[in-house]
């Protein structure tokens, strides 16, 4: 009785194999930095004027301000000018966070691949353009089925994760994981 004849294989399996794996470690890069610049998108930037001590303050002297117009109004004289509301009442001064830089939250999202880290880094990048690129280089050489951490370790960052911020009132790992598994769930 003669063999019937097959098809046999036209890529063999080892090849296949090296073709899933560098799919699945393409996929992998791909989806790691969409979920980066989604948590990088979504991190606060610290913004002084956001704070409620400032808010506070600037209410306050507002306040006077508005009530100095009042008096000078009702006695026939001119309000105050933008400037001498400025210099006189302090209305744009800041209670807390002269000088300050936002960025740190942003800067401090890092990738490590294999294990995460317990680094904080001393980094501030408001834009968060430089911990993009430092994300995809650190995913340069990424093999598949290797694990993947996204991860910021300031001490207040879990704050910021349970919504205390008002620029991030979700949080932003949770909020930026959804929205990244939605995306790329099928």
């Amino acid at each position: 009785m003669a063999k019937p004849k097959g098809r046999g294989w036209t890529t063999p399996p080892t090849l296949f194999r090296e073709e899933v794996d560098e799919a699945v470690a393409t996929r992998s890069r791909v989806i790691a930095m969409a979920l980066l610049r989604e948590i990088v998108t979504r991190s606060p930037v610290g913004n002084p004027d956001l704070w409620q001590a400032n808010r506070a303050q600037k209410s306050k002297n507002l306040a006077l301000a508005d009530a100095y117009d009042a008096r000078a109004l009702a006695a026939g004289r001119k309000k105050l000018t933008k400037k001498e509301r400025d210099q006189n009442y302090f209305v744009n001064d800041l209670a807390a966070g002269k000088g300050y830089i936002g960025g740190r939250f942003r800067g401090n999202n890092f990738v490590t691949v294999g294990a995460p880290s317990d680094a904080q880094l001393d980094v501030i990048d408001k834009v968060g353009s430089a911990t993009i690129a430092n994300g995809e280089a650190a995913l340069q050489g990424l093999q598949a089925y290797t694990l993947v951490y996204i991860q910021n370790n300031l001490p207040y960052a879990e704050k910021l994760e349970d919504g205390h911020s008002t620029q991030a009132p979700g949080g932003i790992y949770a909020v930026s994981f959804n929205g990244v598994a939605q995306a790329y769930s099928t």
